[in-house]
C-alpha cells in the first residue's frame, strides 16, 4: 500500500466503490465502476474480491454485478444505537404513529441536508411512503429540513442554500432565498413547519423542534402522508402531536425552556 497526503491509497479507492456502490441499487459491474472512478479493471477487481470477503460487497451470480453487502447493516445499527435521541425518542415516535394513524421521521442535520434517523409507520395503511432510515431529503422544501434550518444564524443559512442550491420539486417549493428566510421567520413565531406539497406532489407534512439542553435545535420530528389522510382539516390536531412529542423528547434530552444554556 502506498500513502499520499497522508492517506492510505488503496482505502480511498475502496471507499470511492462503496460510495459509488451506495448510489446505485440494483448494483455496478466491474467494467462500469472501473469508467465512473477512473481505476483499471483488475484494480477494481481485487477490491471488490476484498470486500466480498469480509462481507462489505454481495456479487449477483446471474447479473454479475455488485453491490453493498449485509455487513453495513451491522455497521449503520451500530452507529445509530449510539445516538441518545434515537434511544429516547423511539416510544414517543410510535405513540404518535398510534395517534395520528400516519408515518413519523427523526431527523438531523447531516452536511447540508436532512436525514432520517428513525421511521415508524402504520403497518394497517395501504398507501405507503417511499422513505427509508438513511435518507436524505433537501432542506428548503420538506417540513424537517425547514425546521432544521429555521433558527441558523442568517449565514450559516445562507451558506448551506449556496452549497446545496434551492431546486423546484413542485410549484409549491420556495427557490428564492428571500422568500425562504421570510418563510423561516414564521416558522420560528410559530414553532412548527409544514411542507405544503413542496417536495413531493400529494404529500402534506407537519413537523417540530427538538432541543438540547443547551436550547439548540438538534433533529426535528414529523407527521407525514398523502394529502388524502392528512387533510388541511387535520392540520391543527397533527400540529398539537407534532409539537407534544417533540417538547417531550427534548424534555428527555435536557432541555428546559427557562434554563437552557
Amino acid at each position: 500500500m502506498t500513502e499520499k497526503n497522508n492517506t492510505v491509497q488503496s482505502l480511498e479507492r475502496a471507499i470511492m466503490l462503496l460510495e459509488e456502490l451506495a448510489m446505485h441499487q440494483d448494483g455496478c459491474g466491474i467494467t462500469y465502476l472501473s469508467s465512473l472512478t477512473g481505476l483499471h479493471k483488475s484494480t477494481v477487481h481485487r477490491i471488490l474480491n476484498t470486500l466480498m470477503a469480509k462481507g462489505y460487497i454481495e456479487k449477483n451470480p446471474e447479473t454479475e454485478k455488485y453491490s453493498l453487502g449485509m455487513r453495513f447493516l451491522y455497521l449503520s445499527s451500530a452507529i445509530l444505537d449510539q445516538m441518545d435521541i434515537r434511544k429516547v425518542a423511539k416510544p414517543l415516535l410510535e405513540r404518535l404513529c398510534s395517534n395520528t394513524g400516519e408515518v413519523v421521521h427523526l431527523s438531523i442535520l447531516d452536511n447540508g441536508e436532512a436525514v432520517y434517523i428513525d421511521k415508524v409507520e402504520n403497518p394497517n395503511k395501504s398507501i405507503r411512503m417511499y422513505s427509508q432510515i438513511g435518507k436524505r431529503v433537501p432542506l428548503h422544501c420538506t417540513g424537517v429540513g425547514k425546521i432544521l434550518i429555521a433558527w441558523l444564524p442568517d449565514k450559516e443559512l445562507e451558506t448551506i442554500l449556496k452549497n446545496q442550491g434551492m431546486k423546484r420539486f413542485t410549484e409549491n417549493t420556495i427557490t428564492d432565498i428571500e422568500t425562504l428566510k421570510k418563510h423561516l421567520r414564521k416558522i420560528r413565531e410559530m414553532g412548527y413547519a409544514i411542507d405544503e406539497m413542496e417536495h413531493e406532489e400529494g404529500i402534506r407534512c407537519v413537523a417540530a423542534p427538538i432541543y438540547n439542553i443547551k436550547g439548540k435545535v438538534v433533529a426535528s420530528v414529523s407527521v407525514s402522508g398523502p394529502v388524502l389522510h392528512v387533510t388541511k382539516e387535520r392540520i391543527p390536531e397533527l400540529t398539537e402531536e407534532v409539537i407534544k412529542t417533540a417538547k417531550e423528547i427534548s424534555y428527555h434530552l435536557g432541555y428546559r425552556p427557562d434554563n437552557s444554556m
